[in-house]
């Protein structure tokens, strides 16, 4: 007889498969606790290359103004994993949001917030190590790009919604171009400025005046180096020119410091420039909805064009009154 074997493509006996063991509550605790500590490690390299030098805070910083909203910790991350990234959220976010994440898209290391319970009862948040994917990784249309405002039209929008007080004046010290004074509110903005200038003088002191807690203690020089940052960063966001920025001396500071402080500086510069960008975006959509519309496309000048180009019509004569 005929060994059928030979005709047969590939193995005769199928491999058995080895499954992968169960680990036990304890054991899966541990080797997520070592994926976390790994995790920290690379985050506290990741936030020392910050402060190597000037160039490398600017590069940060240039990519803070680039993504949306993130933890400090994310963005240190993605600044390594996915520099061209604007947009990120979760598989779940996406999908919540409308749009889908295309198959066979890898997505990126974060630290996700949760809430949960605690075996009490008592509510708590935490985190766990995670995926996001960038806007790019996902199907349907892709976000237009930003408008571009003018120097001149982003002043408006501080003057407009400042969550303080705007004073010009002229008794603002020599050299200083704006300055918060804490004992009132008020920051005072030297006049006659180029549109430029005095949108990056407000935008460092609203900064400077996010950090006032109101108690009394508030110390405008422990707060400079944030608020500069944090003014770049709102520039950043709208295009502003910013070369004339320098961040050595920040670097000096801050490399001295232990990795959690230094992203706990980088995440109130993080937070600043929110609050200075929040406060432009919101004065910028008054400034759009208060627009008068042009003349020819309001609908009342259509109306009563409509109203003049129709015929005359034919006037009835008057009946006589009764006595």
């Amino acid at each position: 007889m005929a060994d059928l074997t030979k005709l047969m493509k590939g193995p005769t006996e199928a491999e058995p498969v080895q499954e992968q063991p169960k680990l036990s509550r304890e054991e899966y605790a541990a080797q997520k606790k070592a994926e976390r500590e790994e995790l920290w490690t690379r985050i506290d390299a990741l936030t020392a290359d910050v402060f190597k030098d000037g160039s490398s805070l600017r590069g940060f910083l240039d990519f803070t103004a680039q993504c949306s909203p993130e933890r400090i910790e994310n963005l240190l991350l993605f600044h390594s994993d996915a520099p061209e990234a604007t947009w990120l959220k979760t598989f779940d976010e996406w999908k919540q949001a409308g749009r889908s994440v295309r198959g066979g898209e890898v997505g990126y290391t974060a630290l996700i917030g949760q809430d949960y319970t605690r075996e009490d009862g008592t509510a708590a948040s935490g985190y766990y190590v995670g995926k996001k994917f960038d806007v790019s990784q996902t199907r349907g249309r892709q976000p237009d790009r930003a408008p571009v405002y003018a120097a001149d039209e982003l002043v408006t929008a501080l003057f407009t919604n400042s969550p303080v007080r705007l004073a010009v004046s002229e008794a603002v010290p020599e050299g200083i171009q704006a300055q918060y004074a804490a004992q009132n509110r008020t920051i005072y903005v030297r006049n006659n400025m180029d549109a430029q200038t005095t949108f990056l003088a407000i935008a460092r002191e609203q900064a400077a005046a996010s950090y006032d807690i109101h108690d009394g203690r508030f110390s405008r020089a422990a707060y400079s180096a944030q608020s500069y940052c944090a003014a770049y960063v709102a520039a950043k966001k709208y295009g502003l020119d910013v070369r004339s920025f320098s961040f050595d001396r920040v670097c000096q500071m801050c490399s001295g410091l232990e990795p959690q402080e230094q992203r706990r500086f980088l995440s109130d510069v993080k937070q600043a420039a929110y609050t200075v960008e929040r406060t432009v975006r919101r004065g910028l959509n008054e400034m759009e909805l208060s627009a008068t519309p042009e003349p020819a496309c309001s609908v009342e000048v259509h109306a009563s064009m409509e109203q003049t180009e129709r015929p005359a019509r034919t006037k009835k004569a008057s009946q006589p009154q009764r006595e």
